[in-house]
């Protein structure tokens, strides 16, 4: 039995991909006289399948199949049991199938949570069905993970070395979940159009799925970043990376959907920002998950690449992108009905959260439009983000805080976040002290008061690679206060150096070193670098997750900002 596996899972996937295109088609053609019921229990079903799929995957891995194309890629014998289940997703056909497989479990939810008298329970199922049937027959046609390979290797090539990090561990599945979540948002609103109608109780149901998602994409962020701090040795923790980009886009406007529906929840208004903001959300987080897989965006962030599967995936995104917005552009002026003016302030936060999202979004694709028009090759960075969007962020601080006193509990501890990140960015940015020299071992380098002492050379052999671990011992005026253990890894199977940092916190300031190439006897060139605040940005989206989720759950409605 255990010699099939791969055709068995390839086989789930194959009924899955099946009963998808068949329920969808049958509930969305029939809508008005098909009963939730049966809808229910195949969107249990077909998350079933798709799991069972994910779950052989993961066990070809920690059983080291390396008879499995997929398998021979971005595994190795030598990996620890938690690194060789993150390798699952450590490339294209992995991680598509994570997407799915989040995607559906947000549908098995939504089905499991449905009530039967919700009319347009049974079109979101049927949506959220068509949704994963389109993927499901992209991985079937083009990214089949569960691909043979004849003779089998030997052994894996190895987990890409960026990625065993825990940060990278976590960070794709709570983004998955964030971006899938979003899907759900859309299918509601979708349906509620198709229906006709577009309620109070239309913008809670969305409001109940939106807030989670909201948090899941917001954890994978802050995951992202504090990986790209602990692992690529830069000392920065955001690098406005087209990657990067790509997953603070709906961000943004989902930011900015959650204020719109608190106001449509209350009295039915704002309904075309709700729904262009729901609708918009869900075309970005589409955006992060294919475009990016594509290769067309380079980044030092994206390990999911190829190119050759570009196209089929830009007719994915198109296709579903382009049907959601011609469904709005179809049947929302049918839903029009006379409600009160919004508060200028909310309108005023919308318009600032959706202008920083279309900022973002055309330096991020400006690059990449200009290489295929062929007029060569240009790069957007950080220069551009931070002069442009600096006047939107400190207008959204002021009307937040000019709008403080009305609050309730949660959205003060929601905005406290938003305070204490700002501020973490603020001293990061401007109390940030580095200096980069070759240092022997005994040497001392004096940076920002603090005292950096190299100690000694350690060689180990771990696992899939052996290390060069510097000790370098951090004191303030004779006071001892931590050490730090920078490396140098080379990973065998795959030839391939990394540096990784030596860090330590405090609730003020970090301590950074990174050890890079030996330049003489006993001595190496090392970056130092001491900061204020990171912690603090980091603490601060916790705080904002623990605020929305609070406002969610609490019995009264959150107030838009």
């Amino acid at each position: 039995m255990l010699l099939w596996l791969p055709e068995l899972g390839f086989g789930a996937l194959l009924l899955a991909c099946t009963a998808s295109w068949l329920i969808s088609g049958v509930a969305l053609f029939a809508r008005h006289r098909v009963a939730l019921l049966p809808i229910r229990a195949w969107s249990l079903a077909i998350f079933a399948l798709i799991a069972l799929a994910f779950a052989i995957l993961l066990l070809l891995f920690l059983r080291d199949d390396f008879s499995v194309l997929y398998v021979a890629q971005h595994g190795h014998s030598q990996l620890s049991g938690l690194l060789k289940a993150a390798a699952l997703w450590g490339g294209h056909e992995g991680s598509l199938l994570l997407w799915l497989l989040c995607l559906s479990g947000w549908a098995a939810v939504f089905a499991w949570r449905s009530e039967p008298e919700e009319a347009t329970a049974s079109v979101t199922l049927a949506i959220l069905l068509l949704i994963a049937g389109c993927f499901l027959i992209f991985i079937l046609c083009f990214s089949d993970p569960f691909v043979r390979v004849f003779p089998p290797a030997v052994e894996g090539r190895d987990l890409n070395p960026m990625l065993q990090h825990i940060g990278l561990i976590l960070h794709p599945p709570l983004l998955y979940l964030g971006y899938a979540g979003f899907a759900v948002c859309s299918a509601v609103m979708l349906a509620a159009l198709l229906n006709g109608e577009f309620t109070p109780q239309t913008a809670g149901q969305c409001q109940r799925w939106a807030a989670p998602a909201w948090s899941f994409l917001t954890a994978g962020i802050i995951l992202g970043s504090w990986w790209a701090y602990s692992e690529l040795g830069w000392g920065g923790w955001w690098f406005w990376d087209p990657v990067e980009n790509a997953s603070l886009l709906p961000w943004l406007t989902a930011t900015a959907l959650l204020h719109s529906l608190a106001a449509s929840q209350r009295t039915g208004g704002l309904r075309h920002w709700t729904l262009l903001l729901t609708l918009g959300t869900f075309v970005l987080s589409l955006l992060g998950t294919l475009i990016v897989r594509s290769g067309v965006l380079l980044s030092v962030h994206a390990f999911a690449l190829d190119e050759q599967r570009a196209l089929p995936l830009f007719v994915l995104f198109a296709f579903l992108s382009g049907a959601s917005f011609l469904v709005y552009a179809l049947r929302a002026n049918r839903v029009e009905q006379p409600v009160p003016p919004a508060p200028p302030v909310l309108v005023v936060t919308l318009l600032l959260f959706s202008s920083a999202a279309l900022i973002v979004l055309i330096g991020t694709l400006y690059p990449m439009l200009y290489r295929l028009m062929g007029w060569g090759q240009i790069s957007v960075g950080a220069p551009y983000f931070n002069l442009v969007l600096l006047p939107f962020g400190l207008l959204a601080l002021l009307l937040m805080c000019v709008g403080g006193f009305r609050r309730r509990l949660a959205q003060w501890i929601a905005h406290s976040g938003v305070l204490l990140a700002a501020l973490g960015i603020l001293c990061s940015s401007l109390q940030r002290h580095e200096v980069s020299l070759n240092v022997a071992i005994g040497e001392s380098v004096t940076l920002a008061g603090y005292e950096f002492t190299f100690r000694a050379i350690e060689l180990q052999a771990q696992g899939n690679f052996t290390t060069e671990q510097a000790v370098i011992d951090v004191s303030q005026q004779g006071k001892a206060l931590t050490q730090l253990r920078p490396e140098r890894r080379f990973y065998t199977a795959r030839r391939q150096q990394m540096f990784e940092p030596g860090i330590d916190w405090s609730v003020l300031h970090d301590w950074y070193v990174v050890m890079g190439e030996k330049s003489g006897e006993d001595r190496y060139a090392m970056r130092f670098y001491v900061q204020t605040g990171i912690l603090w940005i980091w603490w601060g989206g916790a705080l904002m997750i623990m605020g929305v989720l609070a406002a969610r759950w609490s019995r009264r409605t959150p107030c838009a900002g």
